[in-house]
């Protein structure tokens, strides 16, 4: 009986968490105005047929085998078979082009742009995480200068390097020969390409719904949005032929360069064998857009999922802990303030001194860049989280600064026997969702080039959408509207008039020991 009850009162939670002071009618309404330019995608694609052919543009049929072979490396040595006549020069040259490729644009150009911003404009803080000491504080006692942080180096310098090469093995493990193909390896690349291809976005937009603050999830389905409509629209505009075509029918080929062309579901072909079925088969042939290679919207949704994954994935600091030995410790003990322009109307300051000193716990955050990036020459808003050097020295000395510490509303105690088991120790890091993010992405380009439906150099093109898209985002709508404003919630600065201090998760579990679970911040 104990059992039902407490399934129900789980079930209860779930439901009032959900809603969230919304209603049944409102709630749907949200979901489509988040996932709304997914639907506008979904819906340009499927009516792509109807486009008159007499106005389509011309059809590039070679553009993206040539930028393989030239951009990436002629591996497979497939310039021999496409074309004799010139095979060891064109293999040659392959490789000196893509290795200038890599080392001047995958290596030297991010180099410039990192050396530049953190050594030639002294930025001090992390343009794509402007609440990096919040969210991503490390557990020990220093912390290496934000420019030479990981984290900062990865995302976006180092990216598109590792794209390079994690394509490049995937490349020479879809070798395209009879010889490779294994029940197995078919089965496993339709179900990366396929189900995967389906539901990973879904997973990923069920992570940052439970365990991120409000509006992440908004800007997730934006951020799809955005690339896969921009996607299309390129499908449209500058069409090109994926790998099948060209190993069906040859680069030189004509005949079958027009828009009444079929689909064909290339290595899917051997899963329908292997499954008993004509669904892959019969799908690619109905599609509407049959040379829409660049770029490769299966890349760039799985690697969107990874950038939100990577990102947004916290290590859990027992900021919160009861035991102060298990807090973070500073060795610049000054406390960080709001920068002037980021403070919040008379209501909300009003709302904010309503909170008793008891309820407010003060936990430092690692060290802080001594800039005030108000002084910086960057037209991003203010991350608002940072101080000069000249307010931090006063800001012990001089207690009528009007300045207000950043201070978290205590909104849990944190049971440390319970949060220091083992299995809490394993995910202690975050590294779980990154950990998945990379296999998914591995795993989902060396199927999509051994059921040979893209070039590398499509997936690559997907890559740079799936970047630009998340950057747009993160850079208008998530830092400066959903990130901050939820920061100044959990400090108290303003009022929580929603209950959005809490994300899905903790408003689940509120009052429980799991509750430190779903915080971000803890």
């Amino acid at each position: 009986m104990s059992i039902v009850l407490s399934l129900a009162t789980f079930v209860k939670n779930m439901y009032n968490a959900g809603l969230n002071q919304r209603n049944l009618i409102s709630m749907p309404f949200n979901f489509m105005l988040n996932f709304a330019p997914v639907f506008i995608w979904l819906s340009i694609f499927k009516h792509a047929g109807m486009i008159p052919i007499s106005i389509r543009p011309d059809i590039h049929s070679k553009f993206a085998f040539f930028a393989d072979q030239f951009l990436f490396g002629d591996y497979w040595r497939e310039l021999s078979v496409q074309c004799p006549d010139n095979a060891s020069k064109l293999v040659f040259w392959s490789f000196v082009t893509s290795s200038a490729f890599l080392l001047a644009f995958l290596v030297g150009l991010p180099f410039a742009i990192w050396y530049y911003i953190y050594y030639v404009k002294r930025v001090k803080y992390n343009p794509l995480e402007w609440f990096a000491n919040i969210f991503h504080s490390p557990r020990n006692d220093k912390q290496r200068p934000i420019h030479k942080r990981f984290r900062t180096i990865f995302i976006p310098f180092a990216l598109p390097l590792f794209t390079f090469v994690i394509l490049n093995i995937d490349h020479l493990f879809a070798y395209q020969s009879d010889a490779n193909f294994t029940k197995t390896k078919d089965l496993l690349a339709w179900f990366s390409y396929v189900i995967l291809h389906i539901t990973a976005p879904i997973l990923t937009a069920v992570y940052l719904y439970i365990f991120q603050p409000p509006g992440t999830l908004k800007c997730f389905g934006f951020a799809l949005g955005l690339q896969n409509i921009a996607g299309v629209f390129t499908h449209l505009l500058v069409p090109m032929a994926s790998p099948w075509f060209t190993h069906l029918y040859g680069i030189n080929d004509t005949e079958h360069v027009n828009y009444t062309q079929e689909g064909f579901a290339a290595g899917l072909v051997r899963v329908d064998s292997h499954l008993g079925t004509h669904l892959n088969t019969k799908g690619f042939h109905m599609s509407p857009i049959v040379f829409g290679a660049v770029p490769s919207l299966h890349s760039a949704i799985a690697f969107q999922c990874v950038l939100f994954l990577i990102s947004r994935s916290t290590s859990l600091k027992h900021r919160f802990s009861n035991r102060r030995n298990l807090t973070m410790h500073n060795d610049d003990f000054s406390t960080l303030k709001l920068n002037e322009d980021d403070s919040e109307d008379d209501t909300d300051n009003h709302a904010a001194l309503m909170v008793g000193p008891n309820d407010l716990e003060m936990e430092p955050l690692g060290n802080v860049e001594s800039v005030d990036i108000l002084d910086e020459r960057s037209p991003s808003p203010s991350p608002s989280f940072s101080v000069s050097s000249n307010e931090r020295n006063t800001s012990n000395t001089n207690s009528n600064s009007g300045k207000k510490p950043l201070q978290f509303v205590h909104l849990y105690n944190e049971d440390t026997e319970f949060t220091n088991k083992w299995i809490f120790k394993i995910i202690n890091e975050g590294l779980v969702p990154k950990f998945w993010a990379i296999l998914y992405i591995t795993l989902q380009w060396w199927a999509t080039m051994y059921l040979d439906h893209h070039y590398r150099f499509d997936l690559f093109v997907g890559v740079l959408y799936a970047m630009t898209s998340f950057i747009i985002i993160n850079w208008f709508v998530l830092q400066p509207k959903v990130l901050k404003h939820w920061i100044h919630l959990r400090i108290g600065d303003k009022a929580d008039t929603r209950n959005e201090a809490r994300t899905f998760g903790m408003r689940v579990f509120c009052g429980t020991k799991m509750e430190w679970f779903f915080d971000p911040l803890a």
